[in-house]
């Protein structure tokens, strides 16, 4: 595998055949699974997320299944096979800890759809959402302190889990 970084914590990976690529996504997703903590587990449609790749921080809107279907069908009366066969690969994916949404960032104020699985995302109020907005997609030092305290307490929390004897759980 080759591994080209462009910054903002983006690379692009090369492989040799397809197995290898398969081998190497497989292995990510468990990465991303064993280190998911329950709260995060706990993000869910229609949750609003901060995350941040290196120093770009990044906003989100988790769509719901209805808003999936509103920006998919684009006007159309009803969803057909295609849009219900998207439908079906985003709840697997939703099951899988993978995200999808809006995500707006000082380099995207308008916004850009994609996924992101819930190892990277870190809930937060549709109030924080809005104060970002307002801030051009800042993180105010209220929501930082705040947001490093829930995440110390859940890893916390996680760890003393993971210190219990096998049956204590």
């Amino acid at each position: 595998m080759k591994e080209q970084k462009l910054g903002y914590g983006i690379s692009i990976q090369g492989f040799s055949t397809f197995e290898e690529m398969d081998d190497f996504l497989a292995e990510s997703e468990r990465e991303a699974i064993a280190n998911t903590l329950p709260e995060q587990w706990q993000i869910t449609w229609g949750s609003y997320v901060v995350r941040v790749v290196e120093r770009l921080v990044i906003f989100g809107i988790v769509y719901t299944e209805e808003q999936f279907l509103n920006t998919s069908l684009k006007g159309e009366a009803e969803y057909d096979e295609e849009i219900r066969a998207e439908l079906d690969d985003l709840r697997a994916a939703h099951e899988r800890g993978y995200r999808y949404g809006r995500w707006f960032s000082e380099v995207e104020p308008d916004g850009e759809y994609g996924s992101a699985h819930v190892v990277n995302l870190w809930r937060i109020t549709e109030e924080d959402f809005v104060a970002a907005r307002h801030n051009g997609w800042h993180l105010n030092p209220d929501l930082i302190v705040r947001m490093h305290k829930e995440i110390s307490a859940a890893r916390r929390e996680a760890d003393r889990g993971q210190d219990r004897p096998e049956g204590d759980g």
